[in-house]
């Protein structure tokens, strides 16, 4: 069964009040294809999920969703804003007084440079001391790194996979404290969820391998995400734009008496309530 956001019943509500037949019952597959091809577009646009627990009960033709979706993604873990060839190096590798010097340093200076360059000091800070990663360092106070994640209202973190110094990815959830939640922070690791959904991932630097092979594609994240319960707003928005697709069938059930519009008007009109219904959650 076809999975949405709204019923047949919303749709035909929706058809009803643009004074449209609201017997959609003739071709009940073209409404239900209209609704389930609103789902994952709009999931795409606002990056957010809904769902009913107990479903809907007039929902007898479309799968409403009953828990969070899952998904896995990649992230890089942020670095400062402009990194320059040698940022990483204790001070006195940095300066001469020749300003040729680095070029000219040689092949000795180079391995010098190169065993002076430490991963974890490019990357950016979010909340903690300013210089928490320059020495001496202080691992008892929290120094966290943030990602945004791709999907609002995260519910859980399933699995996160962190580079280590090997090269390979050690799982946070099984060998570290964290967890989504206010409460979590302190850990190694640990979501919060705004009251807008956005839902951002906070890692303690400390908590990494002091030698990270790469910065680049360092974190692999597996989330459960989700908004317990679907607004009246979103129920409508679908229909609306559920609507805009079916319109054209159903201005041709018109009788020849009745008020008649033009469809591509019609369709716009829908499409931009839906736009405004959905506006909060922009």
């Amino acid at each position: 069964m076809a999975s949405g956001y709204c019923t047949l019943e919303d749709l035909r509500r929706a058809l009803q009040k643009a004074e449209l037949p609201g017997d959609i019952s003739s071709d009940k597959q073209l409404a239900v294809d209209a609704i389930a091809a609103q789902t994952e577009p709009l999931e795409k646009r606002l990056s957010r999920h809904w769902y009913e627990p107990g479903g809907i009960s007039e929902a007898s033709a479309i799968d409403i969703p009953t828990g969070p979706n899952t998904r896995d993604d990649e992230h890089d873990i942020p670095t400062h804003g402009g990194m320059v060839h040698g940022a990483a190096e204790r001070e006195r590798h940095r300066y001469h007084a020749n300003s040729d010097a680095l070029l000219e340093a040689g092949p000795r200076h180079e391995r010098r440079r190169r065993d002076n360059d430490v991963p974890k000091q490019k990357i950016k800070i979010t909340t903690g001391p300013e210089h928490a990663l320059d020495p001496p360092i202080d691992e008892s106070v929290p120094a966290y790194t943030r990602l945004r994640l791709n999907r609002k209202d995260v519910e859980a973190v399933n699995q996160l996979m962190v580079v280590n110094a090997d090269g390979g990815y050690d799982d946070w959830t099984a060998e570290k404290d964290g967890g989504v939640g206010n409460q979590h922070r302190g850990d190694d690791y640990w979501v919060r969820v705004n009251n807008g959904g956005v839902s951002e991932l906070y890692l303690d630097v400390h908590s990494m391998d002091d030698d990270l092979a790469s910065l680049s594609n360092a974190v692999y994240v597996d989330i459960d995400y989700g908004h317990e319960g679907i607004p009246r707003n979103v129920r409508r928005a679908v229909a609306l734009r559920a609507a805009s697709e079916f319109v054209e069938e159903a201005a041709m059930q018109i009788p020849d008496n009745a008020k008649v519009y033009n469809v591509e008007s019609l369709a716009e009109k829908f499409e931009r309530k839906a736009d405004e219904l959905l506006e909060v959650y922009q």
